[in-house]
């Protein structure tokens, strides 16, 4: 139903009309979700189901927020006060939350201007001073940078002694993969996963490459949960990457 209400919507609404007023056609969708089943964390909405797709996981009708920022939200909702925080290509329905959080500072950033964001920083060049920020989102990012290592020591650089980084990105098991040969995104797709990701890691490989940049490491495994309320991925990982 989701999917279908979205190509009607679509169909005879011009894009910048869509942009204009999303919370407002969401709002309209999600009138059929309405139930007491499950609940979405970011925006409050009790719904009878999520939307299920095969890359996000569960989809909240009301403000389209997806499985693993609803997990973050989990961690991070109740050690934000006064912190500096630096969101690399955040989701609007977690960015909407984290503004109101009492955050000393809340910077958001996307390079490539897929999301909406107050700054375009190059994460393999930093423009930020060194020891600046407390805490750091860098979710689903990674796995597109040429220079991911570069970029791993700019995230160390300009986090604070004793910050936090959360990091993830799609895994697999075993050990990193990638190939340089593979540029075409039919292969890209094929091998990684995603058309524009530049390789494919594991939960070991990443924190590896981490822990070589000068982070601590700790990872949260989570497993299905049979009630799932919030919508969860049925397995999930995250990479918490800190400074000492």
């Amino acid at each position: 139903m989701y999917q279908s209400l979205k190509k009607i919507i679509k169909g005879f609404m011009p894009s910048g009309f869509l942009n204009k007023n999303e919370t407002l056609l969401r709002s309209c969708i999600a009138f059929f979700y309405k139930g007491g089943t499950y609940q979405c964390n970011l925006c409050g909405f009790k719904l009878s189901k999520f939307v299920v797709t095969e890359n996000f996981g569960s989809i909240c009708p009301k403000c389209g927020s997806i499985s693993r920022n609803r997990r973050l939200w989990t961690l991070i909702k109740d050690t934000l006060k006064n912190k500096k925080v630096l969101h690399f290509s955040p989701s609007h329905s977690l960015k909407e939350q984290i503004q109101k959080a009492n955050t000393k500072e809340y910077i958001t950033t996307d390079y490539l201007g897929e999301f909406q964001a107050m700054k375009k920083l190059n994460i393999e060049a930093i423009d930020e001073p060194d020891n600046y920020y407390d805490v750091i989102i860098c979710y689903h990012v990674l796995e597109h940078v040429a220079q991911d290592r570069k970029a791993m020591q700019e995230l160390y650089r300009i986090l604070k002694p004793n910050g936090v980084c959360y990091v993830q990105t799609p895994f697999k098991e075993g050990d990193n993969y990638e190939d340089n040969t593979i540029v075409t995104e039919a292969d890209r797709l094929k091998y990684f996963g995603q058309e524009d990701h530049l390789r494919i890691y594991s939960v070991s490989g990443l924190s590896n490459r981490l822990q070589e940049a000068g982070f601590k490491i700790d990872v949260l495994d989570y497993e299905e949960d049979a009630k799932n309320v919030l919508g969860f991925l049925k397995k999930e990982s995250v990479i918490i990457a800190s400074k000492n």
